[in-house]
């Protein structure tokens, strides 16, 4: 059973202390169609796989946001693989042996792991989030895994829906199943021996507005597809793919958590700490045109964000509550959408029900002016004009609202942060 949590967007297995009368039975048909993939998986010495990841938001039969990832793949029995995943903004590796793991972050930023996973384990149980449904793909790529207990487990139907020729050209199985959570899939493999899989389409709209974590309006769809571009269960498999090299520049952080932190707490590096606020014309959302020059003698706080960054999703509702707290002290909050569409920060604020009219960036010329080159990111602006703070990344509710009031208690009152002057 494919099931996501709300925690932390993580894939994670079904409670093993389901009752026989609840356990699901695949039909025979299903099972033949099935078994021999699932068996040469969990047979297998050695894979290798490249999957492109195709995530898209649909409003009203019209796709509103889409972004593309890719996964690059390599395990070898008993526990060595390696977990590349490729954003549009961030890139990931995962290097796993029997020894230790070690995850690689940026190009010169990574944290060792002393107590690694085995194959079996990281297919539910990634020390981080690797992009946002990454069981079934591990499940179908890593070597000696049994996919069984991601697809069969916890399901309320699984049925054959064709074999007709996939995309016209190869001769495939179509495969359909309904998830307890309400989580739907589409999946396609070949009609080899034995069989490859070609393509998996995830529906997740059900199960977002089954939970109610998430603000669904009617006509909206979630989906997320997996093509397996390559695919392959033997062959030999480089020892050095599961080996990281560090290099002269690169930084070894004690954690993920210590990686954040360090992001977030580069306020006192950032270029435009205790500059003048470069002025600016801008038009909102709602169409009202309005320039920094409007706000003067007033605290502004201008937060860069974007629908496609979760982070950035998550420090805003917190940004904007300080900030409106400390109103009647003339502290104004202005949320910066960073070069996307009007129709698709008004599909996703709709969604999220937030009560804001951002600024609308486009081509980011204002992002720019304040070397705004990574998001999330925050800059408080004193009431003489001057950059007195720049918070980078999300260090977290708490960290966040206590150094943000910390820094509106000073500067509403005109006074001035250290780090700036």
């Amino acid at each position: 059973m494919l099931t996501l949590s709300a925690a932390d967007d993580v894939a994670t297995m079904p409670d093993d202390n389901e009752t026989a009368a609840t356990k699901f039975v695949a039909p025979d048909d299903v099972l033949e169609v099935l078994e021999p993939l699932f068996s040469s998986i969990e047979q297998a010495d050695a894979s290798r796989a490249t999957v492109k990841v195709l995530t898209e938001s649909v409003s009203g039969g019209q796709i509103v946001d889409s972004q593309e990832s890719t996964y690059q793949i390599a395990s070898r029995s008993p526990d060595r693989f390696t977990i590349y995943l490729k954003e549009p903004n961030q890139r990931t590796r995962i290097y796993g042996n029997e020894k230790e793991m070690i995850v690689r972050l940026a190009p010169e930023a990574f944290y060792k792991i002393d107590q690694p996973v085995g194959l079996r384990e990281a297919v539910v149980a990634l020390p981080l989030p690797m992009g946002p449904y990454p069981e079934p793909v591990l499940a179908l790529t890593l070597a000696s895994v049994d996919p069984s207990n991601t697809f069969l487990n916890g399901m309320k139907s699984i049925e054959i829906v064709d074999r007709d020729k996939f995309r016209g050209v190869t001769p495939a199985v179509h495969l359909k199943g309904e998830q307890d959570d309400a989580v739907t899939w589409d999946f396609w493999i070949t009609q080899d021996n034995p069989p490859k899989p070609l393509r998996l389409l995830i529906d997740l709209t059900p199960m977002l507005r089954s939970t109610g974590e998430l603000r669904v309006p009617q006509g909206y769809e979630y989906q997320i597809r997996f093509d397996f571009l390559s695919w392959r269960i033997s062959g030999e498999v480089p020892d050095s793919l599961f080996r990281f090299q560090p290099s002269e520049e690169s930084v070894e952080y004690e954690s993920l958590e210590d990686y954040a932190q360090a992001i977030a707490g580069a306020v006192n590096e950032h270029p435009m700490l205790g500059e003048k606020a470069p002025d600016f014309e801008a038009t909102t959302l709602n169409g009202k045109t309005m320039t920094l020059d409007d706000l003067k003698d007033k605290v502004v706080v201008i937060d860069f964000w974007a629908t496609w960054c979760v982070p950035c999703v998550a420090a805003l509702p917190i940004i904007q509550k300080v900030s409106e707290d400390y109103q009647d002290k003339d502290v104004v909050f202005l949320p910066l959408n960073v070069d996307e569409t009007e129709g698709k920060v008004k599909e996703f604020i709709a969604q999220q029900q937030w009560d804001i009219d951002p600024i609308m960036d486009a081509g980011g010329k204002i992002s720019e002016s304040y070397k705004a080159n990574a998001i999330p990111q925050t800059v408080v602006i004193g009431k003489n004009g001057v950059i007195e703070s720049v918070h980078l990344g999300f260090a977290g509710e708490e960290e966040l609202t206590k150094r943000l009031r910390d820094e509106l208690d000073v500067l509403s009152v005109g006074g001035r942060i250290a780090s700036s002057e």
